[in-house]
C-alpha cells in the first residue's frame, strides 16, 4: 500500500530530472486474516474509503459474498462521477489560472436525474453525443466553445504539444492481475487509468492514431468517463469488469482497475490482497514516471506536471515540488 506520493524536479544540474518517492506499507490487507468473510467486508469500504464502494465490490466479490447494495456497481459509479467532476469542473481551471465551478457539484450527492442534467449540460453547453461520436463531432463541440470545459480544453487542445507527457502502457490482462496479485506487485509495467475503458471507442482511436496518448487525450478520457456516470442509464464499455476466477474481485474505480483477492477457509480469512490502480501506474518505470520524464523544461512545466497527475489520479496525497523554477514563475 502505498501511503504518499512526493515529486520533486531537480532543475538545477545540467540534465533536470524528476524523483519520485512513495513511501507506505506493501502489506495493506494482513490486517483482514483470521477475521470472518463478512466481518471483512464491511471493514474494507471503512477502511479504504477514498474509493470506498469501488473497495466493497471488489471485496465482496472476492469473498464470494452476495453484491447486496454494490449490485450493478452504482455507488461506485457515483463515487466515479464525484472525483471525476471535481477534477474537471475545479482543478483543472484552478491549474489554468481559471475558477473553479463549484457551483456546479451541488446537488451530485443524491443522484437526481435533474442533478444530471444540470451536470450534464454545465459540462457539454449544447445536446451532444461525445461519447459516441468520433473526431470530427469533438471538433465541432470544441470549436462551438459552448461551456467552460469545451473552451478549456479546444485551449489546451491549441497550445499543448502532443509530445508533452505522452507515454503509454498496455493495460493489464486478467492473467497479469492474476500474477501481481499474487506476487503482491506488478510483475510487469502497465497502467489503467480512467482511459481504459475509452481507448476502444471510434474518437480516442482516432486521436491516439494521430498523437498518441497525449495529456489531452487523457484529459477527454476523463470527461468522457464522467459523462458516462452521469448517463447512468446508458452503458458503456468495462462497466463491469470479468473475474479471471473465484476468489478474485474487479471494480472499476475512478482511478482504473482494482483488483481483489481473498483466501477463506471455513468462513474464515487466511491471505487477502488488494491492488490498486496506483499500484500499477507508479511503479518504478511505470505511467506516471514515463509522463513526467517526457515533459518540457521551462515556465509552464509546473502546470504541465500537475496535469499530467490529474490525469493518472493517484490514490494516495501528492506532493508537487519544483524548486527555484516555481519561485522564478510567481516571481
Amino acid at each position: 500500500m502505498i501511503g504518499t506520493l512526493d515529486i520533486a524536479l531537480d532543475a538545477d544540474q545540467a540534465h533536470p530530472a524528476w524523483r519520485v518517492t512513495t513511501a507506505g506499507r506493501a502489506d495493506a490487507a494482513g490486517w483482514l486474516v483470521g477475521r470472518r468473510a463478512e466481518e471483512a467486508a464491511l471493514l474494507i469500504p471503512r477502511v479504504f474509503n477514498l474509493c470506498a464502494s469501488a473497495h466493497a465490490e471488489a471485496a465482496r466479490g472476492a469473498l464470494g459474498l452476495s453484491s447486496g447494495d454494490v449490485e450493478g456497481g452504482a455507488l461506485s459509479r457515483q463515487e466515479r462521477l464525484r472525483d471525476h467532476a471535481v477534477a474537471v469542473l475545479c482543478d483543472w481551471p484552478a491549474m489554468l489560472d481559471g475558477a473553479p465551478d463549484r457551483d456546479a457539484l451541488k446537488g451530485l450527492a443524491g443522484g437526481s436525474a435533474d442533478a444530471m442534467g444540470a451536470l450534464r449540460s454545465r459540462l457539454l453547453g449544447i445536446e451532444i453525443d461525445l461519447a459516441g461520436g468520433t473526431a470530427r463531432t469533438l471538433d465541432r463541440w470544441l470549436g462551438g466553445g459552448a461551456s467552460v470545459t469545451a473552451r478549456l480544453l479546444a485551449q489546451l487542445r491549441a497550445t499543448l504539444d502532443p509530445a508533452w507527457g505522452r507515454a503509454e502502457l498496455p493495460t493489464p490482462e486478467l492473467a497479469e492481475v492474476v500474477a501481481a496479485l499474487a506476487a503482491g506487485a506488478p510483475t510487469v509495467p502497465r497502467e489503467t487509468t480512467a482511459a481504459d475503458r475509452w481507448r476502444g471507442t471510434p474518437m480516442l482511436a482516432e486521436l491516439v492514431a494521430r498523437e498518441g496518448m497525449s495529456l489531452f487525450v487523457r484529459m477527454l478520457a476523463r470527461l468522457l468517463d464522467l459523462l458516462a456516470c452521469v448517463d447512468a442509464g446508458r452503458a458503456s464499455p468495462g462497466d463491469h469488469p470479468r473475474s479471471p476466477g473465484a476468489g478474485i474481485g474487479l471494480a472499476r474505480a475512478a482511478r482504473g482497475l482494482l483488483a481483489h483477492r481473498a483466501r477463506v477457509v471455513g468462513g474464515i480469512v487466511t491471505d487477502y490482497r488488494i491492488l490498486s490502480p496506483s499500484a500499477w501506474n507508479l511503479a518504478e518505470g511505470g505511467l506516471l514516471g514515463r509522463m513526467l520524464a517526457a515533459l518540457p523544461m521551462g515556465a509552464q512545466t509546473p502546470m504541465l506536471a500537475r496535469l499530467a497527475v490529474s490525469c493518472v489520479n493517484p490514490c494516495v496525497p501528492v506532493r508537487l515540488r519544483f524548486g527555484a523554477m516555481e519561485e522564478a514563475r510567481h516571481a
